[in-house]
């Protein structure tokens, strides 16, 4: 991996860790697009997302598996709102069956990042445990610095031209 892409990728990195959470759009089966967020917890390059069912999104990423993440620079640390630090990813959703060995282990990992709060929604029989995929993204550093994101990993990234 070359240093650009390496600082590339510790800059991405280093943009997801800031949020617990993800904005993210999704489309419902009349191709209708919804917009809405989640808290999330990452393993292995896929991000986790624990929805209900009562929420309109979860009908929208259950019929529609696909959905676009939004990691974002918060406005006010921003120097120019045009050009604001910005990765969005293209992803496959997967649900994660209630008796897979993912499923236990990965709401221990949320229970650890967002407390007691996940003991309670547990025991909530409408909600899903949904993994989504990276297929492909962008990384906006600004004015004519934007990258293709290839791979989960943020590994291979290439600069998008003008041509």
């Amino acid at each position: 991996m070359s240093t650009e892409t390496e600082s590339l990728r510790a800059e991405i990195e280093t943009l997801i860790e800031r949020f617990k959470t993800v904005q993210f759009a999704s489309v419902n089966e009349n191709n209708e697009p919804l917009a809405s967020y989640a808290p999330f917890v990452r393993q292995d390059g896929d991000f986790y997302i624990y929805v209900s069912a009562l929420a309109p999104h979860t009908a929208c990423l259950k019929t529609t598996p696909v959905a676009s993440l939004l990691f974002i620079e918060e406005e006010q640390a921003s120097r120019n709102l045009f050009a604001r630090l910005r990765l969005i990813l293209r992803c496959a959703v997967v649900e994660v069956s209630r008796d897979s060995q993912d499923y236990e282990a990965m709401l221990d990992r949320f229970a650890d990042k967002f407390g007691p709060t996940i003991a309670m929604l547990r025991q909530l029989p409408d909600f899903s445990l949904l993994r989504l995929e990276i297929t492909s993204g962008r990384f906006v550093k600004g004015f004519g610095a934007a990258y293709t994101v290839t791979d989960k990993a943020f590994s291979q990234l290439q600069q998008i031209t003008g041509k």
